[in-house]
Parts: C-alpha cells; sequence; structure tokens
C-alpha cells in the first residue's frame, strides 16, 4: 500500500513541475541588453531548475565593424556566454561543468543560427548588422540596418559572417515564429522585449526597438502567455528599485560580461554609465494575444 502511495505521488509530482514549467524568451539586440536592462529576471529563470531560459540576440553588435576590428561581436558574444555561467553556477543545486558549452548551429527554415546550451539555458546569435543608434546603419553593411528591413526600406539581410540571408520582412519573422516555437517547451511562456512605447522607453537604440517590434510581431497571436516590455536607457533617469541580492546578482553578470570584453582586448564598459543601470528593473506585463 505505502509503495503504491509513493508511485502516485511521484507521478503527481512529475505532472506538477511539467505543468509548472514555464518557457522564458528573452529576445534582445547586443549582447548586453539583458544583462543591462531585464537582470535580475533573467538571473531568476537561470536559476530556477525546471523552467527553461532562451536568450534570442538579433544583431552582432559589431558597431560596424563587421568581421574586423579584433572581431568586436565576439568579444561581445563571449561576455554573453560568461554571463550565462555565472548566473547558472551561482545557483546553489548546480554541478560545476566550468565552461564546457553546447556548441552547435540550429537549422530553422533553412537559415543557421549558432546556438549555444548550458544547464537549461539556451543562447541563439543571428548575427545581422548593426543598424547604428539610430537606424541608419553602417558603410561597411551598404546602410542597411534592421529598422530599415522591418519597414520593407532594404531586402537580402545578410548576417555580418555570410553565414546566411533573410530575403524580405516576412521571412525573418517566420523564422523567429519557429525559432520560439521549437524552443518553447513548458507548459507557460513569457517573451521578454524592450518597451515599444516611445513615450515610456524614451530615445531608445533603434535596434532595440526594432528587434522587440519584429519578436512581438511574429509571437502575437501564435502563442499564449505574457510579453514583459523593459525600459532600457531612460531606466538611468529613474530611481533604483532594486534589493542589494539583486544588485549584486546584476553585478555579477555585468562583471563576467565586461570579463569578457577585456580579455578579447576591448574595452570592458564597467563604467560609471554602464553600471548606472545594475541597481533598477523598470518593465510591464500585457499579455501575448493582445500584443503590444
Amino acid at each position: 500500500m505505502k509503495i503504491k502511495f509513493a508511485i502516485a505521488f511521484t507521478l503527481l509530482l512529475g505532472v506538477y513541475l511539467l505543468s509548472a514549467q514555464t518557457t522564458r524568451v528573452f529576445g534582445v539586440a547586443h549582447q548586453d541588453d539583458w544583462q543591462l536592462f531585464m537582470n535580475p529576471n533573467v538571473a531568476n529563470s537561470i536559476q530556477s531548475p525546471e523552467d527553461k531560459t532562451v536568450i534570442i540576440h538579433l544583431t552582432a553588435g559589431d558597431a560596424g565593424y563587421g568581421m574586423g576590428n579584433d572581431a568586436f561581436y565576439k568579444a561581445r558574444e563571449e561576455g554573453a556566454l560568461r554571463a550565462v555561467r555565472f548566473l547558472s553556477n551561482t545557483a546553489e543545486d548546480r554541478s560545476k561543468i566550468g565552461d564546457e558549452m553546447s556548441r552547435k548551429v540550429t537549422l530553422i527554415r533553412n537559415h543557421p543560427i549558432l546556438t549555444y546550451t548550458y544547464h537549461n539555458t539556451v543562447v541563439y546569435f543571428l548575427r545581422l548588422p548593426d543598424g547604428n543608434g539610430d537606424g541608419s546603419g553602417f558603410e561597411l553593411h551598404q546602410q542597411k540596418s534592421l529598422e530599415k528591413f522591418y519597414n520593407r526600406q532594404v531586402v537580402d539581410f545578410q548576417a555580418i559572417d555570410q553565414s546566411t540571408t533573410y530575403t524580405n520582412k516576412e521571412d525573418l519573422l517566420g523564422t523567429l515564429k519557429e525559432l520560439i516555437t521549437a524552443a518553447h517547451t513548458g507548459t507557460q511562456l513569457e517573451i521578454h522585449l524592450s518597451e515599444l512605447s516611445e513615450d515610456l522607453n524614451v530615445d531608445d537604440h533603434s535596434d532595440h526597438l526594432t528587434a522587440a517590434r519584429f519578436i512581438s510581431e511574429a509571437a502575437t497571436n501564435q502563442f499564449k502567455g505574457e510579453f514583459y516590455y523593459y525600459i532600457d536607457y531612460q531606466s538611468a533617469n529613474l530611481e533604483s528599485n532594486l534589493e542589494r541580492s539583486e544588485i549584486l546578482i546584476n553585478s555579477g553578470a555585468w562583471g563576467a560580461t565586461a570579463s569578457g570584453l577585456s580579455d578579447h582586448r576591448h574595452a570592458s564598459l564597467w563604467d560609471e554609465y554602464h553600471t548606472t543601470y545594475l541597481d533598477r528593473q523598470y518593465y510591464r506585463v500585457l499579455p501575448i494575444s493582445r500584443g503590444r
């Protein structure tokens, strides 16, 4: 009798854990956006063992250098991966697996996307050209930008490593939709993005806003769940609203990010401007079905 009860309880517990699982998708333009504007929510997700964290970086964040300037984009990617490992391994129940992340190329709609996996976290790098702060683009990329691509002002948007080309807006939207579908393994879904209201998210980077528009549009009326919309640069003008423990975890994640940059011979960005964001996080929540 006791054995039967134990088996039944174990099965019920397994069903409960499955039903409680949440897939959280953090969609950003650049490799340091989520550390500055979406933490500690990213940290809490990564450190929740029953949940899945997915981080999608749409652009290479290459600042117009492409594959040059001592591979600035790779330094930024390494910073993001170090931050993921740091956040994962600060959870008390995580095994020590070092820096051995699973690396592969995921094929979505015939587009190869560089993918890293570490514990319950999956990281994607689409490596599309940085569009400059105002969306004007850079000469190296024929002045193409994510914003111009979204507005159908340009076509054939090629990743900076020439791994793939998105022919038009619908091509990238379809890829993002299928990527989210493949990544969503839980029963609940959250999609975390930059705030799209420019009245709330004042003077934000063109890539931030356009990355959010792409992922929001790809998900609206396709999934059930919630959008989390974050204030980016404007949060520097708002009051600190995090607890000491949250500021510590944010600082650690940013320190890991900075070490990736400096170890690859670039400025660490551990400076007064960037550290301003580490004691604050502002966002609002809306249902996915209603869009933005």
